[in-house]
């Protein structure tokens, strides 16, 4: 079984832990899978990669506990780019892959596209700091750290790459000021209102990527 995570009104939460879920009273989107549109309830990873109803007192959350068959990932930034961009809702159909073969990091904001209704039996209330251990905080902040983990490998310059890029974008709407060394490829920004001072070596970009 996969355990995955569904926010519903506080009002539902006790109908919902006897009665279930029913697909066809709780689904919604429909989404083209192998060919097939069918009706699914969107649920999570992760509690927190839903902040907004994590600290709302109007949902409460539950853990779902679904059959692999019946549950597929894909990358929800993608589904809402395609609201407005059929392209994008192309590459949102060819995002969605069984559960079983999703890596946990490879999509910023996954969501759990559910294709069966939830008998009560496999559904349990979500109390604060109980139930199963999860691996990571949220599922934003595992694509983050993955990315840069990856460069971080490839080069022990990027950490450089990155704070230079940010302070410079800074530096160019008036935020910080700047004095760089391109021969020595050294900058120092100066944050003057906090009395603060950053030096960064200047990157060379094309050796990172």
């Amino acid at each position: 079984m996969v355990e995955v995570y569904y926010y519903v009104p506080a009002e539902e939460v006790e109908n919902v832990v006897q009665c279930g879920l029913k697909l066809s009273k709780w689904f919604d989107k429909e989404v083209l899978i192998d060919g097939e549109s069918r009706k699914c309830l969107t649920a999570l990873l992760n509690p927190k990669d839903d902040m907004e109803k994590f600290k709302s007192d109007k949902y409460r959350c539950v853990k779902l506990e679904i059959l692999p068959k019946y549950c597929f990932v894909a990358d929800s930034h993608l589904y809402l780019m395609g609201l407005s961009n059929p392209d994008a809702m192309e590459l949102y159909y060819e995002s969605v892959i069984p559960v079983e073969d999703y890596v946990f990091g490879s999509y910023r904001l996954p969501e759990c596209l559910i294709t069966s209704t939830v008998i009560g039996e496999y559904i349990s209330v979500l109390e604060d700091r109980l139930g199963s251990p999860l691996l990571f905080d949220n599922s934003e902040e595992l694509y983050l750290n993955n990315i840069m983990e990856v460069y971080q490998e490839k080069n022990t310059e990027f950490i450089d790459a990155m704070l230079y890029c940010f302070y410079s974008k800074l530096a160019e709407i008036g935020k910080l000021k700047k004095m760089e060394d391109k021969e020595n490829r050294v900058a120092v920004f100066f944050d003057l209102p906090n009395n603060k001072r950053y030096t960064i070596k200047t990157p060379e970009i094309g050796n990172i990527y």
